[in-house]
């Protein structure tokens, strides 16, 4: 229950329409407690010789409070679910540019389907809390506490036997409650757990079929669906026997009452209308007695979706501003600088995968970063535009510490194709543009982009050109289509500094070797850090830097290094040998 007073904060930004909807709360159970003593005296008007007039009257006065007890309701509703509806609105933007904060390492270690069923079942949850959890606990109370005291200025001994089950009642509130809330904590990770397969299945679906892994896969969701089916079945069992004990308690609640008014009506200590207006009252509280069982449920789905929503935002990014206190000019040199630097992954802390490594790549050169898998290559390069932050060391751009660069201003400089390509289901132009969409349309920008990667060509083919609407992750571009697309997203920033983290692997020679050209020719000033594993490529850079084992093994031109006989020869030498293989065969 702690987990929702991180609500408070959303419910104090619409206080004044919430507390409007708490006065009209109060003043709808104030008329819908008073209408019954009307029906009261009418029947007792009808027990003697009666005027029709004032039967009459009475009934209009008992349809007048009933109709303004329906016009105050409505306006509850108006004001509290409409208010919890804009708190979810909230609640979603603030939970999706949360999710924009956080840094890879988070992603690395959540799944996507489990994200997208905290921002929807598990907010669904919470809102149902903020609306109609919160209506019907407030109604719930003043209505009872107006009926209690309308009952107890009837009869003080009947209104002690209406609420005899009370301890009953709350006993099973309490126990039921607490069984309740942790079934629905379990069927909440169920729902994640077919999201997440749900997701996976449908983004890997072509591997799923070259495999024939069909009917596995159908497997695995058969049986995620039928435990996410039986926890709900269980949960609705518990949810029955809870109401289903509420609905008997309330009934067995009016035997002893019937029972002692109808003596005292014989009596004469008691009217037939006061009896009848008693009745109708404990009928009132059945809705608020059950309500409690229902609102209980709301509270104990939302705080438990709120326990996995609050996970979601006490995850702070590891990459932050916090010392952030340079800027970059608007045109930088574009220097880069590794000094002494040392690095591990997150979860792989005994490994590292950069080793007290220095480099320093001059402006507007252009370097080639080589080496066996595993050597630390895109891990070099992810230090740059702070994908991650090294362990030890510092990495500087024109002479300044990037952690001390605002990182929206560090990223603005740099153009960054990673190895898994990624394109927007959008047009062709607007995948190219989407770095500077803000600023307005560079047709031009996008033209001289996609002539560079070399995709121009591919482009003018489709029916629609740039217009042309890509499907979901570019499945109607090639695999070396899209990487050329990603390229060219990269240079329509027209960055400073320009990163290739093997983004030419799915093209053939000639094209990566027209690209490369290309760049040379309109990117002079460019820094350009290229890892690529062909040599045929990289030996046209200024400079190469061969890693091993995360440290900086060799460094200098391809000359320079073949001249060396060490570690680049042996990879210059092992990929001629597999052209002149493939060749043959």
């Amino acid at each position: 229950m702690k987990n929702l007073l991180r609500l408070k904060k959303y419910l104090l930004r619409y206080k004044r329409k919430l507390l409007l909807g708490f006065i009209t709360i109060i003043l709808t159970n104030i008329f819908a407690v008073f209408a019954p003593r009307f029906i009261g005296r009418a029947i007792d008007i009808l027990q003697s010789r009666f005027v029709i007039q004032d039967v009459l009257f009475n009934v209009g006065l008992y349809i007048l409070f009933a109709a303004l007890g329906s016009l105050f309701l409505y306006m509850v509703r108006q004001n509290i679910i409409v208010t919890s509806r804009m708190i979810e609105y909230d609640l979603k933007n603030d939970y999706y540019a949360h999710l924009q904060r956080l840094s890879r390492d988070f992603y690395n270690s959540t799944s996507t389907g489990d994200l997208i069923a905290r921002g929807t079942n598990d907010l669904n949850a919470v809102r149902d809390f903020l609306g109609p959890g919160i209506m019907y606990s407030i109604n719930t109370f003043f209505r009872l506490l107006f009926a209690i005291i309308a009952m107890l200025t009837i009869s003080p001994l009947l209104t002690l036997l209406a609420l005899l089950p009370a301890p009953f009642f709350s006993y099973a509130v309490y126990r039921i409650g607490r069984s309740i809330q942790k079934r629905t904590k379990s069927i909440q990770e169920s729902y994640a757990d077919i999201t997440a397969l749900l997701q996976e299945n449908i983004s890997g679906i072509r591997v799923i079929r070259n495999y024939t892994r069909e009917n596995h896969e159908i497997r695995k969701f058969r049986h995620l669906n039928e435990t996410y089916f039986a926890k709900n079945l269980s949960l609705a069992k518990l949810q029955a026997l809870f109401f289903a004990i509420l609905t008997a308690l309330l009934a067995l609640s009016l035997i002893p009452v019937i029972w002692v008014g109808g003596i005292s009506v014989v009596n004469g200590t008691m009217t037939i209308g006061g009896i009848a207006q008693f009745v109708i009252y404990v009928s009132m509280l059945s809705w608020p007695i059950i309500s409690i069982g229902w609102v209980t449920n709301i509270i104990q789905k939302a705080a438990s979706a709120q326990t996995r929503i609050n996970e979601i935002f006490d995850a702070e990014p590891i990459i932050t501003d916090a010392l952030a206190k340079e800027t970059l000019p608007d045109t930088s040199r574009g220097e880069i600088e590794f000094r002494n630097v040392s690095f591990h992954y997150p979860d792989n802390e005994k490994q590292n995968v950069l080793a007290n490594l220095s480099c320093t790549i001059e402006a507007g050169s252009k370097v080639a970063v080589v080496g066996a898998t595993g050597s630390g290559k895109t891990s070099l390069v992810n230090l740059i535009p702070r994908l991650y932050d090294p362990d030890k060391g510092m990495v500087l751009i024109d002479g300044k510490d990037i952690r001390t660069i605002p990182l929206t201003d560090l990223r603005n400089h740099i153009g960054f194709v990673p190895q898994t390509n990624f394109v927007f289901s959008d047009s062709i132009a607007n995948n190219i543009n989407y770095g500077v969409a803000a600023a307005g349309d560079h047709l031009d920008a996008i033209i001289e982009s996609s002539r560079i990667a070399n995709i121009y060509d591919d482009i003018m083919d489709f029916p629609d050109g740039f217009d042309t609407m890509l499907g979901e992750k570019g499945i109607n571009l090639s695999g070396g289509q899209k990487q050329r697309t990603c390229i060219a997203r990269a240079l329509a920033w027209k960055p400073e500094i320009l990163i290739l983290d093997d983004a030419l692997s799915a093209v053939d020679t000639s094209t990566e070797a027209g690209i490369f050209e290309a760049l040379l020719e309109k990117l002079p000033e460019t820094t350009l850090v290229l890892i690529s594993h062909r040599i045929s490529t990289v030996k046209n850079c200024d400079r190469i830097i061969v890693l091993h084992d995360g440290r900086v093994a060799e460094t200098g031109s391809h000359d320079e290094l073949l001249a060396k006989n060490g570690i680049y020869t042996e990879l210059y030498t092992q990929q001629l040998l597999e052209d002149e293989i493939r060749s043959i065969s």
